[in-house]
């Protein structure tokens, strides 16, 4: 897998809570392993309901593990390797458990 292929993370308060969920990776291994993705895999697979299910291939589609859905509605598994998408993961994980950089920001104060 290129890093070129890797698409950058849509992050906001509600996607960084997904980051949180327990079943997170376990999806990630179901997905690598069967090199499949789908929204009903996962609902049937963990017996969760369909949104958090779709919450979950959100966020895979959003750290670059898995396609945006194709005009057919199918997405590609764009890793081959269990720990290379759980090291993604992790990566994006750990970005958004850190605090922001604020020493470049410059802060104008509001007009009175």
């Amino acid at each position: 897998m290129s890093a070129a292929a890797a698409q950058p993370l849509r992050s906001n308060q509600v996607m960084d809570s997904y980051f949180d969920d327990p079943l997170i990776e376990p999806a990630i291994e179901w997905v690598v392993n069967n090199q499949r993705v789908s929204i009903s895999g996962i609902q049937r697979n963990f017996r969760i309901g369909y949104n958090r299910a779709g919450q979950l291939v959100e966020l895979m589609e959003n750290i670059g593990l898995v396609s945006p859905q194709g005009f057919d509605g199918n997405r590609t598994v764009l890793y081959s390797e269990l720990e290379s998408g759980l090291s993604l993961f992790r990566q994006y994980k750990g970005a958004v458990d850190e605090e922001p950089d604020m020493t470049n920001v410059i802060i104008f104060p509001g007009k009175k």
